[in-house]
């Protein structure tokens, strides 16, 4: 069970940078480098707390 979001997003990302890169550009995608999913009360405060400190 994940996040049919998230999981449909990465290969739209990578289909935009192969797209960019077929005509020669620089894809320069400003995303996050972290991301935190789940539900409610899941923890996902508590692993970023852990990252930032």
């Amino acid at each position: 069970m994940g996040n049919r979001g998230m999981e449909d997003l990465i290969p739209l990302v990578n289909r935009m940078q192969d797209a960019f890169s077929a005509i020669g550009q620089n894809a320069d995608l400003d995303l996050p480098q972290i991301a935190v999913v789940g539900g409610q009360s899941a923890g996902k405060s508590s692993v970023l707390e852990n990252f930032v400190g």
